[in-house]
């Protein structure tokens, strides 16, 4: 039966019994092991599980595209009742693309970046046009129209640009238009939004849903954020090392999820008033745990049995869930069943909650009017245009926007890697610009930054325990005063096992934490974290969060906090700096602002907050904010936000709104109607 005669199945795909186990010099390890998961035609399917839970193992079976020390040990994967996994080569070749297509995490490394995108769609359509029957023109038309459908503005000069020339979120959407370009019935999305900002997010997730009502595609989003899922899909089955140990039908609830696994993931997301317990950041490996639930050593509420035997998936009210707690038998054990609230932390540990960090501490850095401007005359990009910036000890100061507003350049030019070019940074009272070469290897000392690329920052020749004591040797700090390896791994919470590790052996999770180790390793007193749970599942990302947290505690050190994850911002930090094509729009402490956001931008933001209460279902996010952040070389007259902003009048293209005070005087926004929006925010149908 060919694919095309298989029109009367219902599953689209279906995976049964699913087993692949890589080959290693000392062993062989089971990625996973006997998944079953089925996506029905124009079903949106969630597959959701941490790093390493083998979730990408899974796509590259399904595509036939698994690694050379892989091995299909049993199980099949039909597509349309036909076996993949009996074709040749050339076979799975004609089905990828035709019939399924894949988007990948990083569109960066998906493109050519010496080919203009239209060369590379081109690509797509001729290796798939047998005897080149369809003309040069045609497959032309049919690239431009694929980028107009997925909203790109301007699709003829798209089909001739770069990669390098389109934001991270037009990249994206560039993937989705090669992959849907010949109209395959499958799209797996593997972790298609896991680095975007949230507007960009929002935006890839109504294209999604758009383009499967309008094509009729069947979608398997893999991701590691339940949030998002929450979302998107109409099922979703979590992986955890390798097993199914969930299955849920319909959307996403946070509080009906029923595996502690999965409940350790919803509490992960967005709960801005409790403290996490810590949760696993890599999943175990499967070698050690061939019997017994692979969850146990981390379950709250694990008793012996879960050790000694395997649970099955049982069958619940919301689908299937792989737990002795849901066993007919075996359940009453349980009488009370595992629930989200396990995964939070009473209160009363003596920390300030975030926005309330205790008396006002001496100030350690002051930014006034800042400018960064790159380019020359016509063609100058105000990266960072008139920013002023305050940072205490022992606080921590967050800095939000959309890619492109100028987040990571402010941040890099606080540690001296790029050159201001007016405005001042004083240190302590002292002046960055005026300091000599001396002077200033002293303050890169003092501060530190994590960069947003975590392995791309660490050199992949030089082992770990060498990487996290090069700073010793850089900044001569005498031997008495220097930590073993594994103490400083252990601040971090990384075992003394992977001082031996190069960073390609690392888990995204602990690459992060090796470079944020290296960052302390010197005692600085402000750290400059660039997006540091970008990327990362959301285990891995509450550990990270926590770490943060607890070294302002316990070190009094100051963070500037660089993020696009607004659950971070209401976790984590005092303040927060609302940054937009250069220029700080709104200021002052989270709570206040998260309550009642006085910039129509903040409050663009804050609707795509995830929704803190677990006991409501997460619907489709509203996007206030419309459309792309405009030209950094071209940039709109008067208020910036303007031709995005619901809010706007014909002063606000005229007249540029100075950031002044509003409310008592704690916090300042740029707006002409701040006062109104402030006030429509505090209004109780409008709270977030």
């Amino acid at each position: 039966m060919t694919l095309a005669q298989s029109a009367g199945v219902q599953d689209l795909l279906r995976i049964e019994g699913l087993t692949v186990s890589y080959r290693t010099t000392e062993h062989e390890r089971l990625a996973l092991d006997s998944v079953d998961l089925s996506v029905d035609r124009g079903e949106i399917v969630g597959l959701v599980g941490q790093s390493g839970s083998g979730k990408s193992t899974l796509a590259s079976a399904v595509l036939g595209l698994l690694p050379s020390n892989a091995r299909q040990v049993s199980g099949s994967v039909e597509l349309g009742g036909v076996e993949l996994t009996w074709l040749s080569a050339q076979e799975l070749r004609d089905v990828r693309g035709q019939e399924i297509s894949i988007v990948f995490q990083d569109p960066t490394t998906s493109l050519n970046p010496r080919l203009p995108i239209g060369q590379q769609m081109l690509q797509v359509l001729r290796a798939h046009d047998s005897g080149g029957r369809t003309s040069r023109r045609l497959h032309r038309e049919k690239s431009v129209a694929g980028l107009a459908e997925v909203g790109l503005p301007d699709p003829l000069r798209a089909f001739h640009m770069y990669p390098h020339e389109f934001s991270g979120g037009m990249r994206q959407r560039v993937m989705i238009a090669m992959a849907l370009l010949l109209d395959p019935r499958l799209i797996i999305a593997d972790e298609a939004t896991s680095a975007l900002d949230v507007t960009l997010e929002a935006q890839i997730l109504e294209l999604l849903l758009r383009l499967r009502e309008r094509h009729d595609a069947s979608v398997l989003f893999i991701s590691h954020n339940l949030g998002v899922v929450s979302q998107l899909c109409d099922r979703t089955t979590v992986l955890h090392a390798g097993r199914v140990v969930e299955e849920i039908n319909g959307r996403v609830v946070w509080s009906r999820c029923q595996h502690p696994y999965t409940q350790s993931l919803a509490a992960s997301v967005a709960h801005r008033d409790a403290r996490l317990r810590p949760t696993p950041t890599t999943a175990p490996d499967v070698d050690d745990l061939a019997i017994g639930c692979r969850f146990a050593r981390q379950c709250p509420q694990a008793h012996d049995l879960c050790t000694a035997s395997t649970p099955a998936l049982y069958p619940s009210k919301g689908g299937a869930v792989r737990c002795f707690a849901y066993s007919p038998e075996l359940g009453r054990d349980w009488p009370v069943k595992p629930t989200v609230t396990d995964w939070f932390e009473p209160d009363g540990d003596g920390r300030p909650a975030p926005g309330e960090s205790g008396p006002a501490a001496a100030g350690l850095v002051s930014v006034r009017d800042l400018h960064v401007h790159f380019g020359e005359r016509d063609r100058t990009v105000k990266a960072v245009d008139g920013v002023d910036l305050h940072i205490e000890r022992g606080e921590i100061v967050a800095v939000v926007g959309e890619s492109g507003s100028g987040k990571t350049t402010l941040a890099e030019t606080l540690v001296r890697l790029v050159r201001p070019t007016g405005g001042s940074i004083q240190l302590d009272g002292r002046d960055l610009s005026s300091m000599t070469r001396s002077e200033v290897r002293d303050v890169r000392r003092r501060v530190q930054m994590v960069f947003q690329s975590a392995q791309g920052s660490l050199s992949p020749r030089m082992q770990v325990g060498s990487l996290i004591t090069e700073p010793y040797k850089i900044f001569g700090v005498p031997k008495d005063q220097r930590l073993q390896p594994d103490e400083i791994l252990a601040q971090v919470d990384l075992s003394a096992e992977l001082l031996d590790s190069y960073p390609s052996q690392l888990s995204g999770g602990q690459a992060r934490r090796v470079g944020l180790a290296r960052a302390l390793v010197c005692q600085p007193e402000l750290l400059v974290a660039d997006e540091p749970t970008s990327g990362l599942d959301a285990a891995a990302a509450a550990t990270t969060a926590r770490l943060l947290g607890d070294l302002r505690d316990r070190r009094g050190l100051a963070i500037l906090l660089v993020t696009h994850d607004l659950s971070l911002v209401t976790n984590l930090a005092d303040r927060v700096c609302v940054m937009y094509f250069g220029k700080i729009v709104e200021t002052g402490p989270v709570s206040q602002i998260v309550q009642t956001p006085a910039h129509p931008y903040t409050k663009a933001l804050l609707s795509l907050l995830l929704d803190p209460d677990t006991s409501a279902p997460v619907g489709r996010r509203k996007l206030l904010a419309e459309g792309e952040i405009p030209s950094q070389s071209a940039p709109p007259s008067g208020c910036r936000f303007h031709p995005r902003c619901p809010w706007a009048q014909e002063i606000c293209s005229v007249n540029e709104p100075p950031l002044v005070a509003i409310g008592d005087g704690t916090r300042s926004a740029a707006c002409h109607f701040a006062d109104a929006v402030m006030r429509e925010s505090a209004a109780p149908e409008d709270r977030s």
